[in-house]
């Protein structure tokens, strides 16, 4: 199996997930790590076996020249890291949110078509069995005409001011929040289910704006929404509902697609998945054997769907398959999402605008 040479920027989430999976992919070799403490990421690099690590990610791109990089850092390192890989020669795996607006997001998918470049989109909730599945079967005509679409999720993140200190996530002006954080992934599952939103209704909020966090961390006032209630509206009148909060006591989630015949139900496991049929009790559906996911005990529950997007990743490196998700995907969930700040904003529906890609504008 042909291997490709990736470097990780970003020692957190990038430590956990990003690069576990990537050692358990025989199609990849990680070769260096990047992040903002160097002391950090050359202690992480030698735990994990990595060869190169660094404190400036733009010397360790120079010095290690990969085939691959992995993007998981906050939100406004994204379009620099992005464009940077890409100019090197690198394909990009880049985490969500994609950028800080929609044209950053569409200029690093432009800058990664015109060099050739795979350009891919860390949206792995769409491995999740129960929700491929159930796409499948709404695709399929199992639940007939899809019309509405819920997904509802509460959090315990910041539900008091000593939950967590001062991070990027609390700062609106490096892309934190929690509809960015969680809202992408779920506006990218509701496009898929009802294509792309024509407008939006929101409000995007902050409900606890203290943060304290435990003894050391960083004291400070969130500007970045630890809640959302987002109404998107689709063509041919089907609309969808998104609401979270970050500031809940507890973690619970639902995610519930209504047709014109059935509705299909899953937790937030991913696992387990139910069709709805009015005057009948719930009907627990059997996921197929190749949506299931081969899960260990003790790994971070995004690990497995992660290794799955890998496995598509490497396909797409080959030229044996389109990626998908891609950062086109990516453009058009930060366009829902910069539309749902200015609804919020300005207090009124706002049409969700998506930047054409530079070879249709060309033409």
């Amino acid at each position: 199996m042909k291997r490709f040479r990736v470097a990780i920027l970003g020692t957190s989430f990038g430590g956990i997930v990003h690069a576990q999976g990537f050692r358990r992919h025989p199609g990849f070799e990680l070769v260096g790590l990047a992040g903002h403490s160097a002391e950090k990421a050359r202690r992480l690099a030698g735990e994990l076996q990595i060869p190169h690590a660094s404190g400036d990610w733009r010397a360790l791109l120079v010095e290690v020249r990969p085939q691959v990089v992995s993007i998981v850092t906050p939100a406004d390192l994204h379009y620099p890291m992005t464009l940077a890989a890409l100019e090197l020669g690198a394909h990009v795996l880049c985490e969500k949110p994609t950028a800080m607006t929609r044209w950053q997001a569409a200029e690093m998918r432009d800058r990664a078509a015109e060099l050739g470049r795979v350009a891919a989109m860390n949206h792995e909730f769409r491995f999740l069995p129960a929700r491929a599945h159930a796409l499948a079967i709404a695709r399929g005509g199992g639940i007939g005409t899809p019309r509405r679409g819920e997904i509802l999720g509460r959090y315990p993140i910041w539900p008091r001011p000593e939950s967590r200190g001062m991070t990027w996530l609390s700062e609106r002006g490096r892309g934190g929040g929690i509809l960015g954080a969680l809202g992408s992934h779920h506006t990218d599952c509701l496009r898929l289910f009802f294509g792309e939103p024509e407008s939006v209704m929101a409000s995007v909020r902050v409900q606890q704006p203290r943060r304290i966090g435990p003894p050391g961390s960083a004291a400070g006032t969130a500007t970045a929404d630890d809640a959302c209630t987002v109404l998107y509206e689709f063509a041919q009148g089907a609309n969808a509902l998104l609401d979270l909060d970050a500031t809940a006591p507890y973690r619970w989630e639902r995610f519930e697609i209504h047709g014109s015949e059935a509705a299909l139900r899953w937790d937030e496991t991913g696992d387990s998945l139910w069709r709805l049929v009015p005057g009948r009790d719930p009907e627990a559906l059997e996921i197929p054997e190749p949506l299931r996911l081969a899960r260990r005990e003790g790994d971070h529950p995004l690990l497995a769907p992660f290794g799955a997007l890998l496995e598509r990743f490497h396909h797409a490196l080959l030229g044996e398959a389109a990626m998908e998700p891609s950062l086109e995907d990516g453009v058009a969930v930060q366009s829902a999402l910069d539309a749902a700040r200015a609804a919020s904003d300005a207090k009124a529906s706002i049409r969700v605008e998506r930047p054409a890609p530079a070879s249709a504008r060309a033409g």
